[in-house]
């Protein structure tokens, strides 16, 4: 019998360890990797423009759910690094995981803000494939950022060492 593809749906905020754990997750459950940060970056460059950021972002969004959609439809996992800020975007995914006839899990990665600033700062030095945020980016996206709900079923992640 064929096996259920699974989308795994990684959610924390900007510097919580969401691609280093998806690097890992990739690995171990043989599943396709969707990082967006790392797509904006090969499309658009380390640093976009403030102006045209939700643009490309929502382009980048648009050509990677074609994809990875595909890939639940021959029955490949995915991952799906994408830090799923609002419950909508959360809600939404799934129903479209189920969709293409697969499984959602979901993962929580969680930090201290002190932490995750001092993990960005360290990758705004050498970003390598992700994209620079500002001191002043971090707290307005921090703004932006829903946090889980109780009702929400998910797997806790602690807290580990990116380098």
């Amino acid at each position: 019998m064929k096996q259920t593809p699974k989308a795994f749906l990684l959610h924390g905020f900007v510097g919580a360890g969401k691609t280093t754990f998806a690097k890992r997750l990739e690995t171990a459950e043989m599943a396709l990797r969707f990082t967006h940060d790392e797509w904006m970056n090969q499309l658009y460059g380390e640093d976009p423009p403030a102006e045209h950021f939700a643009d490309y972002a929502r382009r980048v969004f648009n050509v990677m759910e074609t994809t990875w959609t595909r890939c639940l439809d021959v029955g490949t996992s995915v991952i799906l690094d994408f830090g799923f800020w609002t419950r909508a975007d959360r809600e939404r995914t799934r129903a479209v995981v189920a969709e293409h006839g697969g499984e959602a899990v979901l993962y929580r990665l969680n930090c201290t803000d002190d932490l995750a600033w001092e993990r960005v700062s360290t990758r705004n030095r050498s970003l390598a494939g992700s994209l620079f945020i500002a001191p002043n980016t971090f707290q307005v996206l921090k703004s932006r950022f829903e946090p889980l709900e109780d009702d929400e079923e998910r797997i806790e992640i602690a807290p580990f060492d990116t380098r």
